[in-house]
């Protein structure tokens, strides 16, 4: 009688997750995400959109910066020095 209860002591010590457990820890995970994003979603997007616009300003500056540098002094083609 002692060993079958040793034997059974041994057997219930099982260590890790089974797959039921994932899959509850998946839901909550899935929960959390989608509560977070309802609520921010309308913030989210106009913030997403502010970014992109400052991006876009910012790269016409830059390109506008570039295009006034090397246009300016250019003496390609037309150098008649003597």
């Amino acid at each position: 009688m002692k060993k079958l209860i040793e034997i059974k002591r041994r057997g219930s010590d099982e260590s890790g997750f089974t797959l039921l457990e994932y899959c509850a820890g998946a839901a909550v995970i899935i929960g959390v995400v989608w509560v977070a994003l309802d609520t921010m979603g309308g913030n989210l997007g106009d913030f997403l959109k502010a970014v992109g616009d400052w991006a876009d300003k910012r790269t016409e500056q830059i390109n506008g910066a570039e295009t006034s540098v090397s246009g300016g002094g250019s003496t390609e083609g037309g150098s008649t020095e003597g």
